[in-house]
């Protein structure tokens, strides 16, 4: 019997991209939709914190892009911050993060133009994505129909407050989070100017073990209604 190796990149209909960012070339993963389907929009999603190991091949980030993409006929991004893999450049404290994930949010924009842009992101990236949607509109920058985020680091990175735009966010969280007491997001998104859901797992730590399905599933049903009212 002859065995052929599995290309897990081919089974996931994911290809390896590179496009411009800041501090130079951003390596990142694109998934279209499924075959024969036009996509509805895209989501580009961000990794946990690169001091700590976090990468695009993160499971949380990968089961983000995966769910939506199925669920939804959304093309997906995630991506690696500078110094990250073969991204270019270096490590910058998340200040030449936001940069990065508005390069990835510009790249998804120019793969799909006219469609609906999500930025989600999970831990770190969750931080990225609220701080580059604070930016949406200016320039170049393109405005997501909303936010999907999930273990939002708010007692290590403060988002900004007040947010300045009204973006509909989905914030899903571990009860048991490690970083950030859920009742601290309840708290800051209570101030949110736009709609805001926020889901918190019972049982669940920071990296939401053993609830990946129910916390990707929450993402997907709170950017259903985004789009369909798109």
């Amino acid at each position: 019997m002859h065995r052929f190796p599995i290309d897990p990149l081919r089974l996931s209909r994911e290809v390896p991209v590179r496009f411009p960012g800041p501090a130079g070339e951003l390596e990142g993963l694109w998934r279209p939709p499924r075959p024969g389907a036009d996509p509805r929009g895209v989501i580009v999603v961000a990794h946990p914190h690169p001091a700590y190991g976090g990468t695009m091949l993160n499971k949380v980030v990968f089961h983000t892009a995966r769910t939506l993409n199925h669920d939804l006929d959304l093309a997906s991004l995630r991506f690696n911050f500078r110094g990250v893999g073969e991204s270019q450049g270096r490590h910058d404290e998340g200040r030449g993060e936001v940069d990065d994930a508005l390069a990835a949010w510009r790249e998804a924009a120019r793969r799909v133009p006219g469609r609906p842009l999500v930025g989600a992101g999970f831990s770190f990236g969750a931080a990225m994505t609220l701080f580059a949607a604070a930016r949406a509109g200016a320039g170049d920058v393109p405005v997501p129909r909303g936010l999907a985020v999930l273990g939002l680091p708010i007692r290590l990175m403060a988002p900004p407050t007040p947010f300045p735009l009204a973006i509909p966010i989905a914030a899903g969280h571990g009860e048991r989070d490690q970083y950030t007491p859920p009742e601290a997001v309840r708290r800051y998104l209570a101030t949110w100017p736009g709609p805001a859901a926020f889901e918190v797992f019972p049982g669940a730590d920071h990296f939401l073990e053993g609830h990946l399905v129910e916390a990707t599933g929450f993402l997907s049903k709170n950017a259903k209604s985004w789009l369909q009212e798109a």
